[in-house]
């Protein structure tokens, strides 16, 4: 079952990942992932599926990049709402989904 788990930027969400599932995430800061794959023409959405099929026991951590100020230009734009899309996509095949505030972790699913 897929980990997830999501909160601001240094809100510790890798640490406590470990603390709870006792190794190191598979896929950290997986927004800068996301970033990557647009980078190279890709789709984070489609990747996030193939994620699921061909790791389903990933532990995965990503920064909320979709709060706050609304980015002026438009390839960040796109970066947040595809990121967000995959991130939808995760947490409707993780087992859990945890929100990690200031390194407290608030179990939103499972």
């Amino acid at each position: 079952m897929i980990r997830l788990y999501i909160g601001g930027a240094g809100h510790g969400q890798a640490e406590l990942a470990e603390k709870e599932t006792g190794k190191m995430p598979d896929i950290d800061n997986f927004h800068l992932v996301t970033r990557q794959i647009l980078a190279q023409g890709g789709s984070p959405q489609e990747y996030a599926k193939e994620l699921l099929k061909s790791n389903p026991d990933a532990v995965i951590c990503s920064d909320e990049i979709g709060c706050g100020i609304h980015p002026l230009a438009q390839e960040e734009r796109i970066w947040r709402e595809e990121t967000g899309r995959a991130l939808c996509i995760l947490a409707e095949g993780a087992g859990t989904v945890t929100r990690v505030i200031c390194g407290i972790g608030q179990r939103i699913k499972g």
